[in-house]
């Protein structure tokens, strides 16, 4: 079994946000573990899902969820990944649309209406499942509005970074260019250097 860092420090996501609740949703697609003594990222363990909610309060603190909810959470992230692929052409496997389907479900999402147009998706489900539900509805809202289409997985295949690409033509490849597209300019560097010796 792998050894990871669990969970990882907050300071490492220096990913830009996204625009209003969808960084609420870019934060959980981008939840990840990493192996020890890299900057390699794995899937998020339950246990990283749990500080994730509770640091935003979207569990109680109090509240001790079960495995088989951070589970499920899990299981929907990756469904949720899946549907952010579609974004650079890659099709999304019928499985992770159906998941999220059941996901939404599960989580009882209600529409529901406001004065002054804050029309949301509200979960009824409590806990972990609530929760998720929330994002879940974050993110069909957004992408009836069209802003889903911006979120692009980091090019660097070591990161599991979400980001929201802000660049006019839809060009972003980097979570941060600080990060992920220095040590990208600096391995290019390095192979050319390499090559020419």
């Amino acid at each position: 079994m792998e050894s990871v860092e669990d969970p990882p420090p907050p300071d490492r996501d220096d990913t830009p946000p996204a625009p209003g609740d969808l960084e609420l949703v870019r934060g959980f697609l981008s939840l990840h573990d990493h192996r020890l003594g890299t900057e390699d990222s794995l899937p998020a363990s339950p246990s990283t899902l749990e500080s994730w909610l509770r640091d935003r309060a979207l569990i109680p603190t109090e509240l001790e969820p079960p495995g088989a909810d951070l589970r499920w959470a899990l299981d929907v992230l990756e469904a949720m990944r899946e549907k952010v692929f579609e974004n650079v052409g890659v099709a999304v496997p019928d499985s992770a649309v159906r998941r999220l389907n059941e996901a939404a479900r599960e989580a009882r999402l209600e529409l529901r209406f406001a004065n002054g147009g804050r029309t949301r998706f509200e979960a009824g489900a409590p806990g972990v499942r609530g929760a998720v539900g929330t994002l879940i509805g974050i993110a069909f809202l957004a992408e009836l509005d069209g802003s889903w289409a911006h979120f692009k997985e980091c090019g660097n295949p070591t990161c599991r970074a979400i980001f929201f690409d802000r660049s006019k033509n839809h060009s972003g490849k980097w979570c941060s260019m600080r990060s992920c597209g220095n040590r990208a300019k600096v391995r290019r560097f390095r192979e050319k250097r390499a090559a020419m010796s």
